[in-house]
């Protein structure tokens, strides 16, 4: 039968594995919904949610034609929806106040996209965005303290800080070219991207941790069951 410690490492496992399908999912989801957006997509000029307009709206004062949008919203829908289901298996049931925090800016981030996929533009639209990248950059900063001790990795909340940090500093760029509507440095989705891709990058690396430490635990469970040898 298995452990207490067997079983939350399984269903940890297994909300790693939820947030690969989430992260991957989002960005292949992405890159098939750009593929088709004309007049060309820019990574670097174009907001993500341009690719969640449908066709005829304008873009930087041109037509666009968008026959996948719904890819889009369905990327946000994945995100949102597979980053907090993912969260309460790592983190099961929350006992102390910095889980439940965690949980909640996990939440603030899954309301935010599902807000976002539903509502293409608009005075919704940014505040469902804004509620997606504030939450989920937060989310970062006090997972890693939630789920640093559940992984095998010395350095993984230090990255995970910096990989916040980073996040919350390209939202800020964004904000402060939004307000004035001077570029600096870098374009509009150049700063967006590094926003959201700082907290489906942070998935990708904590699942690969979580899961490392599963399958190194796995390990150790057979090598304990297996019998010896017979004399």
């Amino acid at each position: 039968m298995a452990t207490n410690m067997e079983q939350h490492n399984l269903a940890g496992a297994r909300g790693a594995a939820l947030w690969v399908v989430a992260a991957m999912g989002f960005l292949v989801l992405e890159a098939i919904a750009a593929a088709a957006f004309e007049p060309a997509y820019s990574y670097a000029r174009n907001y993500i949610s341009d690719l969640g307009l449908p066709s005829g709206a304008l873009v930087h004062g041109d037509p666009i034609y968008s026959p996948r949008a719904y890819l889009m919203h369905a990327a946000f829908y994945l995100q949102g929806v597979l980053f907090l289901l993912g969260a309460l298996l790592i983190v099961g049931i929350p006992d102390n106040p910095r889980a439940r925090m965690f949980l909640g800016t996990v939440a603030t981030n899954a309301m935010g996209n599902i807000v976002v996929g539903s509502v293409p533009s608009g005075t919704a639209h940014i505040a469902g965005a804004v509620l997606a990248i504030v939450g989920g950059n937060a989310a970062i900063l006090v997972g890693s303290g939630v789920i640093g001790p559940l992984t095998a990795w010395r350095g993984y909340r230090g990255v995970s800080k910096a990989i916040a940090g980073l996040g919350l500093l390209c939202f800020a760029m964004l904000m402060i070219k939004s307000a004035t509507a001077k570029t600096y440095l870098l374009p509009d989705g150049a700063w967006e991207r590094g926003s959201v891709y700082s907290i489906t990058g942070w998935q990708l690396l904590t699942a690969a941790c979580l899961l490392t430490r599963s399958t190194r635990a796995a390990a150790r469970s057979g090598s304990r069951q297996r019998p010896g040898p017979r004399r």
